[in-house]
């Protein structure tokens, strides 16, 4: 049997994971997750991700009864047993498994799945296209709850444009798109969204701007708008699956691409530090 998931000690496959209907996830979303990729069973930024993980259970109150360290052995045990060359693993965290009542029970206990799936590698070279939509998630973005709709709405109203991404504007400020985020480039400086409640403090983001200071390019932290999006250089667009890739559209708005620009050193840099990682 092809062991690529765990629900609550328990190692299997994902067909034969039984998860209760009292699982608070199931009637609330009343959980968080974290996600990472890896590659020869090796899991790329794991501190990072596990970091993140355990401050957004404690942010929402879930507590967390397995400690860090073997955590980080059972995720390492799902990616070094899996078949896949590269890989997403998905662990998510729900409070414990209760009758429906909105109020949550006072309990020391959580419930925890992880998933394993196969991908292809991250290709630096992809040119991405993005759409606009309004930002109409709640106000706890910097979390990454299960309460997914509004990303899973843009991710939809993507697609079926046939594009790659959403870009969420709220109050006419650009804070991220639907499961990424997104910087911009102008006149050799990187320029992202600070770090706030309406962004998520994504694990590639801080693998960016650790890229941009090692390399000497500026990085400015302030709010931009679609304007400064429509003129940039350059689009960066960040995430765990994606590492990082350059955009060649918006909407109406081309982007002139070249091929030894910032942009592109930058992306090629992270795809190469992943590789080297990974191949270790």
């Amino acid at each position: 049997m092809h062991i690529d998931a765990y629900y609550n000690g328990i190692f299997s496959n994902k067909k034969d994971i039984k998860i209760p209907l009292t699982d608070r996830a199931v009637f609330f979303g009343d959980g968080i997750y974290d996600a990472a990729i890896g590659r020869n069973g090796k899991i790329f930024m794991l501190k990072e991700h596990i970091d993140r993980f355990l401050s957004n259970a404690k942010a929402v109150d879930i507590p967390f009864c397995m400690d860090r360290e073997k955590l980080k052995l059972t995720l390492e045990r799902l990616a070094r047993n899996s078949r896949y060359e590269c890989f997403f693993l998905y662990f998510q965290l729900s409070r414990y498994s209760k009758e429906r009542i909105h109020a949550y029970p006072e309990t020391k206990l959580s419930n925890l799945l992880i998933t394993i799936t196969p991908i292809a590698i991250p290709n630096p070279k992809k040119k991405l296209t993005l759409t606009l939509a309004e930002d109409i998630r709640h106000s706890m973005c910097n979390i990454k709850t299960l309460n997914l709709i509004p990303a899973v709405l843009a991710s939809h109203n993507a697609d079926a444009l046939g594009k790659d991404e959403t870009v969420l504007v709220r109050d006419e400020t650009v804070t991220e798109c639907a499961h990424s985020n997104i910087h911009i480039i102008k006149n050799s400086k990187l320029i992202t969204h600070p770090l706030d409640n309406f962004i998520l403090p994504g694990i590639s983001r801080m693998h960016l701007i650790k890229v941009c200071k090692k390399n000497g390019i500026e990085i400015i932290e302030r709010k931009f708008g679609t304007n400064e999006l429509f003129a940039a250089d350059e689009v960066i667009v960040t995430s765990t699956s994606k590492l990082a890739m350059r955009v060649k559209s918006i909407d109406k708005t081309e982007y002139r691409l070249e091929n030894n620009s910032i942009g592109s050193k930058l992306c090629d840099i992270m795809h190469s530090e992943f590789m080297e990682f990974t191949n270790k």
